[in-house]
């Protein structure tokens, strides 16, 4: 497994910390591994909660809790912390790991064991669970990268092994490859990237700070980084900072997932890489999945523009339809993965973390697509975002996707059966009004059904994705255009 640290050759500083503005050696952060180990140590699995950022520290708290057995809840260090208190009230965990000092509020039915140079602190439970936790339980994760919901996904030591091996081998992550923490670590995507270059002795550096700041990419010029991995909003976000024109010389590799870009964003930064002599990769992944389903090869991106590719190494993706197998070319289903990555299931509540694995290698991804004469898949929409407006079927994800290519503005389309919600990330008026039109003329909607909202951002999760969550409390009886 990975995570037995002691396999990584020890000539290998592979980890920077952003922050101190220093390497942290193999023998360094075994060190701290140890310290969190003892710390730790029980006869019984247990379950720890580790609030984490991306530094140092974290990474090793996460290799302890695997070394030792446990299950390990990975919540995002800013998450409010009424919903850190909830999440620890719904799932009792035996165990946290703080970065710093524990707040005040969290420490209810813990004791303080001990804080570590400033860094770090571990709490126990007075009373510990008496709820069992599935001996092949290894990591739980959010599905949004954040901690809003008490729904997490149950993910198996194999299923982390066996996503890490497969992003390494399709993305051919070797010893001499520098990534870059451009994600969280409880975000699925952000975590394979810490997997998939800790099987394969690779270097990461990490850091807190956003990939719009200079300290960002300072640091990773300064580091010799290698490979870039980001949402749809990083790519954005990239185009604006002029990324074309950037001096990175060892930079290699870019990967996008977590979500769909757009085609005209996909032609840009494959256009860029190839000018560049760089890697492209678009990828398409569910935290269901620990992170990674499939991937274009980048040699064929451009001929392959608005596909997600071919399933990953050791993976098989089907289309059903109907409840039959697709095996027809362009023909529209849902998309149905399977391969040892799949997760053992949800959990809801601590009792769920008894449950066996109830998935057995395969899930219904709930999107729908279809593959092309070349076994390529496309995604065409998601099962649950589809509304009727006066009997009219409209995929809002396809809505989204339309009037950002045409106002050039992120946009979300949020819906039922009698209302269109449409935000527009813009400074100007005119863009939230262009679309409404546009929508009322496409669709031949009535104006009252249609209301467009103009806002300055929109609120995205801790990964970088659009938080529809957020966005639907911003609904309101005023403010319609």
């Amino acid at each position: 497994m990975f995570w037995q640290m002691e396999s990584v050759p020890n000539s290998i500083a592979w980890l920077y910390d952003g922050k101190e503005k220093r390497s942290v050696s193999c023998e360094e952060l075994l060190d701290d591994i140890r310290i969190i180990e003892r710390a730790i140590n029980s006869d019984q699995k247990l379950l720890v909660a580790l609030f984490c950022d991306n530094s140092p520290m974290s990474v090793a708290a996460y290799l302890a809790v695997l070394r030792s057995g446990y299950a390990v809840m990975l919540i995002n260090a800013s998450t409010d912390i009424s919903l850190k208190k909830r999440i620890l009230q719904i799932y009792t965990p035996e165990i946290i790991i703080y970065n710093g000092e524990i707040p005040e509020m969290l420490m209810e039915g813990y004791k303080s064991l001990f804080q570590l140079a400033a860094r770090f602190s571990v709490a126990l439970a007075q009373r510990p669970s008496c709820s069992a936790i599935h001996p092949e339980t290894g990591v739980l994760l959010s599905t949004s990268g954040t901690i809003g919901s008490p729904k997490l996904v149950r993910l198996s030591y194999k299923n982390i092994q066996s996503n890490a091996e497969a992003i390494a081998d399709y993305l051919d992550i070797t010893t001499t490859e520098i990534a870059i923490t451009s994600l969280p670590l409880s975000y699925s995507y952000g975590l394979s990237v810490l997997n998939s270059h800790l099987l394969s002795g690779g270097g990461l550096v990490c850091t807190n700070a956003s990939v719009v700041t200079k300290d960002f990419w300072s640091l990773f010029k300064e580091c010799g980084c290698t490979s870039f991995a980001g949402v749809p909003f990083s790519y954005l976000m990239l185009e604006k900072l002029c990324f074309g024109q950037m001096e990175l010389p060892l930079l290699r590799t870019l990967t996008q997932a977590g979500g769909r870009l757009d085609a005209e964003k996909i032609r840009l930064f494959a256009a860029i890489a190839q000018r560049r002599n760089y890697r492209f990769f678009v990828m398409y992944g569910q935290t269901e999945a620990t992170a990674r389903i499939s991937y274009v090869p980048f040699e064929r991106l451009m001929e392959k523009i608005g596909s997600v590719g071919i399933a990953i190494p050791g993976g098989n993706i089907v289309i059903v339809k109907d409840g039959r197998l697709v095996s027809e070319p362009q023909v529209e289903g849902e998309i149905v993965y399977e391969g040892d990555n799949v997760m053992q299931g949800y959990a809801e509540t601590r009792a769920c973390l008894a449950k066996p694995d109830e998935q057995r290698g395969r899930i219904n991804t709930g999107d729908i697509g279809y593959k092309d004469g070349d076994g390529y898949l496309y995604i065409t929409g998601r099962l649950r975002r589809f509304v009727k407006v006066f009997g009219l079927r409209l995929n809002l994800d396809e809505i989204e996707l339309m009037l950002e290519s045409i106002i050039e503005c992120p946009v979300v389309c949020i819906g039922n059966d009698e209302d269109l919600h449409l935000f527009i990330e813009s400074l100007n008026d005119k863009d939230a009004l262009e679309a409404k039109k546009h929508i009322i003329d496409l669709y031949q909607l009535h104006h009252s059904v249609v209301h467009a909202h103009r806002m300055a951002s929109l609120p995205l999760t801790s990964a970088g994705k659009k938080d529809y969550r957020a966005i639907e409390r911003e609904l309101t009886p005023s403010g319609h255009n």
